[in-house]
């Protein structure tokens, strides 16, 4: 049995259960007359917990063994997403997106340090990477589709109730793999927690091309990050094209990230993954231009297609440039340092993109992305395309 492909398998069929929770979820809200504030609420609970708590909570990923911290985080989620289908009150719900999301702080980078265990003997960490975001992508694609015939087959509690099981699933491979990852065995001292918790952002941020690398993909994350608040602007109204075209147009992108997830990044060598960020984000600042500069439904089929394949190349890159530099022993904290970053620049990102489209319009806004990542990314070119050992 191959372990890779057992693990990111049930991989896939989580992200399907996340993605349907997400449809079931705005579907719910929806048919219940809740506010543009709610939907904005349910969103910002998903991500503020991972920038607040999952560098509080990181020192846990390098004093204990990796795969009971998943298998303790996927329980919790399962015992969460049962509550989440019976929630009595939009205010309860909130609360329990939140407690999710907080579990999810720790959860995601163990994940991340869980599947290197499972690369065969001889194979480039990259591999085990893409073979993660190819079914995971894969699980996204086919969420929302399956979250809406379910829903109307069997209402939003049930469906609500598949993603539990996809938590269990993944548990349960989890387990019968008998994956273990567990911590450096370093001498035991009575460390501060804070200054274990500052050991994450300080190895991440003390390493000249971890540094650059993060804050180049982090600044550009900002910029495209205006692309959710944008493309239902863009091309609804400056495009003109019906919801049907909305849909298919912006499945596009989810083909680019899994072709580049598939194809492209797996044979990335791993002293070519700076340039490899670097290019991705030259090809996203480049498809936001292309998309901006002469609209039409061809183009920005293109451009959001090399958008897609640009964050797969780019998620790829940076999970291997800190598992490649990151000490073993302070990798967690680091892996958490770094998803809390992204996920504060999308925060930001997403903020600044409704006043944006309101000022700019949705090619307005979708051209100063473009801008902006490119010029986020050029900013870092000296140290991107440098090569250096990995320590």
């Amino acid at each position: 049995m191959n372990k890779l492909h057992t693990l990111t398998a049930a991989q896939g069929v989580c992200a399907a259960g996340d993605a349907i929770t997400t449809v079931a979820l705005l579907l719910a809200l929806q048919e219940r007359g809740a506010s543009a504030f709610v939907v904005s609420a349910l969103v910002l609970a998903e991500l503020l917990p991972s920038v607040v708590l999952g560098p509080v909570l990181a020192p846990l990923l390098d004093r204990m063994d990796v795969s009971r911290i998943v298998s303790a985080a996927l329980a919790l989620r399962a015992l969460i997403a049962i509550g989440i289908a019976f929630a009595p009150s939009e205010g309860g719900l909130l609360l329990l997106v939140a407690a999710a999301a907080a579990v999810s702080a720790v959860d995601s980078p163990a994940m991340a340090l869980l599947v290197p265990t499972t690369v065969p003997a001889g194979r480039a960490v990259a591999v085990g990477y893409a073979r993660s975001d190819t079914s995971r992508t894969i699980g996204a694609l086919v969420g929302p589709a399956v979250a809406g015939f379910l829903v109307a087959a069997v209402g939003t509690h049930t469906t609500l109730l598949v993603d539990a099981g996809t938590f269990l699933l993944l548990l349960t491979v989890v387990l019968a793999l008998r994956l273990r990852r567990p911590p450096e065995r370093t001498p035991v001292t009575r460390t501060p927690w804070l200054r274990q918790v500052a050991a994450g952002p300080r190895t991440l941020f003390g390493d000249r091309v971890m540094a650059a690398s993060v804050l180049a993909l982090a600044t550009a994350i900002v910029f495209t990050a205006m692309i959710t608040v944008a493309e239902v602007f863009f091309i609804r109204q400056e495009l003109g094209q019906p919801a049907a075209v909305y849909g298919v147009l912006v499945t596009t992108s989810a083909l680019g990230r899994l072709t580049a997830a598939a194809l492209v990044a797996p044979r990335i060598p791993p002293h070519r993954q700076q340039a490899a960020l670097w290019s991705g984000g030259v090809l996203m600042g480049s498809g936001l231009l292309v998309m901006a500069w002469v609209p039409s439904v061809a183009l920005t089929a293109g451009g959001l297609f090399l958008v897609g394949a640009a964050n797969a190349v780019q998620s790829l890159a940076i999970r291997s440039i800190v598992h490649g530099r990151a000490p073993r022993d302070v990798q967690g904290r680091a892996f958490a340092a770094m998803i809390g970053t992204n996920n504060a620049a999308t925060m930001a990102g997403t903020a600044v993109g409704g006043p944006a489209v309101a000022l700019l319009g949705g090619g307005g806004t979708l051209l100063l992305g473009g801008v902006g990542t490119l010029l986020a990314t050029l900013v870092g070119t000296g140290w991107l395309l440098r090569r250096e050992p990995t320590s």
